[in-house]
Formats: structure tokens, C-alpha cells, sequence
């Protein structure tokens, strides 16, 4: 079991195409467009149904990676667009030739760090973000939410009729940071040790979040300087598991 918040199933799905975010208080969803999210669901169910039956196969397990992304350089705070990908040993090393004179007559040595760091990370090519890095149609995450991890992970479910790709994986996670704590977050969070429980304490019982009637505090916000991102790291269990806990660092 996990500590800490569930957030149910993220979003609601038309023709493939995200309806709107279903966790958010504010979402407000007519009958109708509840009942052609269902249909769309029970036909996209009866087609991998039906494709099993036809080819007299048990229900089809991808295997699941140990981990995901390990190889991305971002912070979560940024947008996506902002996120890097650490060169090969090779292309460094390549790299590192070229440059060698620049860093021996260097006399900052946080200067060369700094260039040494930039040359072990490129942008991601477009085919990158594209990539699909799990195919399976379920993936679940598990978001650390404060700064010392005093409060277990929330966690959220997520669907794709297609797999998910790796510029699909990092919108989920950067829309997760920007939105506010939910309600049931704040009345945890409040009772946790650090400088961003201090501000969030003070923005609880502010006289604004009296009169708006709830508090206004970004995730991102609460996570302090815990922004690097590292990878998203299968939890234990079998292969076939889609449950995957996000690992950030200060």
C-alpha cells in the first residue's frame, strides 16, 4: 500500500484526444460529455478484447522496463522543451578532445565545470521525444510532494490507447507540478518540517485564503530545491508492473 494521497485516474479520454484534467475541483463535466467518454472507453476495451480472442491469446503483458528516462537532464520546475539528454561516453569523449586547450587555460575552475557539464548533455531531437518508452496502456506514478519526503507520494494513474512516449511522460510530470495542492495535501503538508511548510502555514491562515475559500500553494512550490530530475524507477513487484515511483534530487 501506498502512503500518502491517491489521485484517482488523471484524465478523461474522447477519440483519443484528453477531455480535461478530472482531479481538478473546478472541473465540471456535462452528462453527455460523460457518456461519449464511456463509449469511446468500452469500444477501445471490446477491440483489445475481441484482438486476443482472435488470436486465442491470454491478455498481453508488456514487459516493464526497471526504469524510465534515466538518461534525461531537467529540472521539473522548467517546461518540458527546456528537458536535455546526457551524451554517450563516446560523443564526451570526443567532445572533451576538442575542447581540452580551453580547459587548461582556464582559470576559473567553476568555469570549466560548468562547460564540462554543458558538453555532457544536448537537446532531445524531436525523434527522442517521440520515442515510445512504455507500451503498455496503464502507467501509474508516484510524485514525491514535499521537500524531505516526511509525507508519503501521491499517486496517478494515467491512459494511453497507444503507449506512452517520452515527451508524453514529461508533460504528465511538469502538469503535476504546477498545479495547487490539493486540500487534502495542505491539511498534511502543514505539519511537516522545512521553509516551504513555513510559507505554506502562513498562506493557510492567511486572511486571502479565508476569503478565496481554499489555498493557493503550487506542488512545485513545496518541493523546495528538490527539482533535478533522475528517472522514474519501477517499484517491486513482478515485471509486468506499470507502477513507477519519480526520483528527483536536490
Amino acid at each position: 500500500m501506498v502512503n500518502g494521497c491517491h489521485v484517482g485516474v488523471a484524465w478523461e479520454v474522447i477519440a483519443g484526444c484528453y477531455l480535461r484534467d478530472v482531479t481538478s475541483s473546478t472541473s465540471r463535466v456535462s452528462q453527455e460529455e460523460r457518456q461519449n467518454v464511456a463509449n469511446v472507453a468500452k469500444e477501445g476495451v471490446r477491440k483489445r478484447r475481441g484482438w486476443r480472442m482472435q488470436t486465442s491469446q491470454t491478455p498481453l503483458r508488456h514487459l516493464s522496463p526497471s526504469s524510465l528516462l534515466d538518461s534525461i537532464c531537467w529540472s521539473i520546475s522548467d517546461p518540458t522543451s527546456t528537458a536535455s539528454i546526457y551524451m554517450d561516453s563516446s560523443s564526451v569523449e570526443d567532445t572533451n578532445q576538442q575542447n581540452t586547450s580551453a580547459f587548461f587555460d582556464a582559470k576559473d575552475d567553476q568555469k570549466a565545470s560548468e562547460a564540462s557539464f554543458v558538453n555532457l548533455s544536448r537537446t532531445l531531437s524531436e525523434s527522442e521525444k517521440a520515442e515510445l518508452i512504455l507500451k503498455t496502456n496503464f502507467l501509474t506514478i508516484l510524485f514525491p510532494v514535499d521537500r524531505f519526503s516526511e509525507m508519503g507520494p501521491c499517486s496517478r494513474t494515467f491512459f494511453s490507447e497507444k503507449g506512452f512516449t517520452c515527451l508524453q511522460v514529461l508533460d504528465y510530470i511538469y502538469a503535476f507540478y504546477q498545479e495547487n495542492m490539493s486540500s487534502g495535501e495542505v491539511e498534511v503538508a502543514i505539519h511537516t518540517d522545512s521553509r516551504n511548510a513555513d510559507r505554506l502555514r502562513s498562506v493557510y491562515s492567511s486572511k486571502e485564503t479565508s476569503q478565496r475559500g481554499f489555498v493557493e500553494f503550487k506542488r512545485i512550490e513545496f518541493l523546495g530545491s528538490r527539482k533535478s530530475f533522475e528517472m522514474l524507477k519501477r517499484v517491486s513487484g513482478d515485471n509486468n508492473c506499470n507502477v513507477y515511483e519519480l526520483l528527483i534530487r536536490a
